[in-house]
């Protein structure tokens, strides 16, 4: 397995669990600032899981470059599907 697609099975999963974390952050009733705390606390959960994966992989094995562009459009895509799931109550 190359080295890009264990990048995005650990960003996937960070994806799946703070995008089903941001529905609450959304209804916690925050008025028109929910949104925006939301993709606040989505950014947060992509830096904390590109600090692990920079701990588990070693912090000389990629780049800025290769963390941003490997790991950011795979988590927020999840992150947002799940998020909507858990607002439309599909699971």
């Amino acid at each position: 397995m190359s080295f890009d697609v264990k990048v995005a099975i650990i960003n996937a999963i960070f994806g799946i669990a703070f995008g089903y974390l941001a529905n609450y952050i959304y209804t916690m009733g925050l008025g028109f600032l929910s949104g925006i705390a939301a993709f606040l606390f989505l950014f947060v959960g992509f830096i904390i899981s590109g600090h692990l994966t920079s701990k588990v992989f070693g912090s000389k094995s990629m780049t800025q470059k290769q963390w941003l562009g490997g790991g950011l459009p795979i988590y927020f895509f999840i992150a947002i599907v799940f998020w909507v799931l858990a607002y439309n109550k599909v699971f």
